[in-house]
């Protein structure tokens, strides 16, 4: 009898349910300690005595009686209390930057070299001796920033931050030039390293994250035989860079109750032996997230580590709104019990993954759409529609290079969803009056995105709705067009291409249309909002990385952005994108006190030296959350 996954539990995002170690606790940035400000000494009035003329009588002493007071004055009560100075006005500012490079995005004042802040909020932006002379009072803090560069906080476009915490704890299965391992043996080796350690003692699972067969010297994908050497009692499960796929180990593999009569599920696949029903291990969509559904519940405290582990890396990339996308109703309980205990530093922004979190948007009784409660918004709803061009999991209108093995000569991929379940999707959330996120990376996924969102706009019409297509890998100049009719913006991971040329050109897509992959400057062009995040292969979510990609592509230069537009992508386009522009993703007056300070300023810096710049402090509404290794930023209010 064949047995079928039961997919209510098994979107992508359920790959939190993983085991964090205790250690991740100890590894999380301390927030900053408010300091309260000594009250001011105020020294008694002393009366000024009077001029004494030669010859006159000396003044009273102390001992001698008063002179008498006038007639009709009442008489003084010696015991009535003494009535205090005023205290001395509220400063004027309580923190004031200056000194350094202004990068503002306000295009009233695109350049300044000061910003003066009140409480939460910027209260002025210009030239150092101005703020100065007009905001600086006794009480205000000022900050030389000592030629550093002033930047707006940078706004996540699409993230999941607390996977950031797992990921950045497993067994690290990188290759060059992000991590060390080039070949088969030598990611064995690591994961039975990793194996020895006391997350993996403690939890029983051997996990690793990182790891991508095209990049490995043999050419050729892990297989559940090689996992058995690392253990066969013991589960071991390989998450693939991508997060579409992972290979497991005959133990996971039976724990998770995956058979030769197992089918495959809507939008996956179970890969099989050649010629056999027999699993292999290689699971890919729906499959993959079958199998992380069947781990382990991770303990509260474990979780809550987890999310703190994901929040430093953020905060010490400069980043002070994150995204946590396609996000779980455990997502939302344990996100919300981090906002309840006062644990968040940096605003998180929920979309919920609309097949296993749909009803979270009905009314979630924490966290509402339009304001952030302790740092946490829900921001809207979310699914995904295929997987990734370099591992041939993209939907495509056109065959690939070369299939994989064992697959037609014609092979395109394949749909994550049907268009009947994509249509229902993205109807329910626009009749919901929700933001929605799409991730869609072949082009026939984005026609399949396209045509779900244009049904649905047209039964529940509405104003500025803000759609966001994700991924984008193969996107066509016609389906461009659409998108600007639609008002859709688009998210691109710029770094994929570099990590990834020689399978795109060689295997997958082809020199042409890898040369056009995620094409950036043709969206912007047609005026498309365009949004740049970190790809998720890369452990921390580091911003100049992203734009370093963006403004120097290892090839298709017609398709590179300009440094100043690929900093407005992680700045000021996503605040725009999750509605926050009056409030966020730009330095001007009015709005909070979000920023970063950097070493060097990005607008000046060759794209091959931007990987130097460090952020040495980040400032979230007025309040340090991460001081650089330098000393940082000498704020602690």
């Amino acid at each position: 009898m064949k047995s079928a996954f039961t997919l209510s539990r098994l979107a992508v995002a359920t790959g939190i349910a993983f085991a964090a170690p205790a250690l991740l606790a100890q590894t999380v940035a301390p927030a900053a300690k408010p300091v309260v400000a000594a009250p001011a000494v105020v020294k008694p009035a002393v009366p000024t005595p009077a001029t004494v003329k030669p010859g006159a009588a000396p003044a009273a002493s102390a001992a001698a009686p008063a002179a008498a007071a006038p007639a009709g004055t009442p008489p003084v009560d010696p015991n009535a209390p003494v009535t205090p100075p005023a205290p001395p006005p509220p400063p004027l500012s309580d923190i004031i930057f200056t000194n350094g490079d202004v990068i503002t995005f306000d295009d009233k004042r695109p350049l300044a070299q000061a910003v003066a802040v009140k409480g939460s909020k910027i209260i002025a932006v210009g030239k150092s001796k101005d703020i100065l002379a007009r905001w600086k009072s006794e009480g205000t803090e000022v900050v030389d920033l000592a030629g550093k560069t002033l930047v707006p906080g940078f706004v996540d476009a699409w993230g999941q931050m607390s996977r950031l915490g797992l990921y950045s704890v497993a067994a690290q299965l990188q290759s060059p030039p992000e991590g060390p391992v080039t070949d088969v043996n030598g990611l064995i080796r690591a994961l039975r390293d990793w194996s020895k350690g006391e997350l993996a003692q403690r939890f029983g699972w051997t996990i690793g994250f990182g790891y991508d067969d095209s990049r490995l010297r043999e050419q050729r994908p892990l297989s559940r035989s090689d996992l058995d050497s690392v253990s066969r009692d013991k589960p071991v499960l390989v998450i693939h860079q991508s997060g579409r796929q992972v290979v497991a180990n005959g133990k996971a593999l039976e724990l998770a109750g995956i058979t030769r009569d197992s089918i495959d599920p809507p939008g996956g696949s179970i890969g099989r032996w050649p010629g056999s029903k027999e699993p292999d291990g290689v699971l890919e969509g729906a499959a993959a997230a079958a199998l992380i559904g069947s781990l382990p519940q991770v303990p509260a405290a474990e979780r809550q580590a987890m999310i703190q582990q994901g929040q430093t890396l953020y905060l010490q990339n400069g980043y002070t709104t994150a995204v946590e996308a396609r996000a779980t109703p455990d997502d939302f309980a344990h996100y919300t019990q981090a906002a309840d205990s006062g644990t968040l530093k940096l605003d998180v922004a929920f979309y919920a993954d609309l097949a296993s979190a749909g009803t979270a948007l009905k009314g979630h009784k924490s966290i509402g759409p339009k304001y952030y409660k302790s740092h946490l918004r829900l921001a809207g709803a979310s699914f995904a529609l295929d997987g990734v061009a370099e591992d041939r999991s993209a939907w495509l209108t056109q065959p690939y290079q070369l299939p994989p093995p064992g697959k037609r000569t014609q092979f395109a991929g394949y749909p994550g969803a049907s268009d009947e379940t994509a249509l229902d999707l993205a109807t329910r959330a626009y009749a919901g009056g929700w933001q929605l996120a799409v991730q869609a990376n072949g082009d026939a996924a984005i026609d399949q995105f396209l045509g779900a969102v244009r049904a649905a706009a047209g039964k529940h019409p509405g104003k500025d709705r803000r759609p966001l297509l994700v991924g984008a890998q193969t996107l066509r100049d016609d389906q461009l067009e659409l998108m600007k009719e639609l008002g859709i913006g688009v998210a691109f991971a710029p770094q994929r291409l570099g990590l990834s040329e020689a399978v795109l050109k060689d295997y997958t897509l082809g020199t042409e249309r890898s040369a056009r992959f995620a094409p950036a400057a043709s969206a912007q062009r047609r005026d498309l909002a365009v949004l740049l995040y970190a790809d998720p292969a890369l452990v921390a979510p580091t911003p100049f990385g992203v734009m370093a990609a963006a403004i120097k592509r290892p090839l298709g230069d017609d398709q590179q952005l300009s440094p100043l537009d690929a900093l407005k992508a992680l700045t000021l386009l996503p605040a725009r994108q999750l509605g926050e522009e009056k409030i966020k993703g730009s330095i001007a007056t009015g709005k909070l006190a979000d920023f970063a300070i950097l070493s060097a300023n990005p607008l000046k810096t060759p794209p091959e030296k931007l990987g130097e710049i460090r952020v040495t402090g980040t400032i979230k509404e007025g309040v340090t959350v991460f001081g650089g290794a330098d000393g940082g930023v000498p704020i602690t209010r």
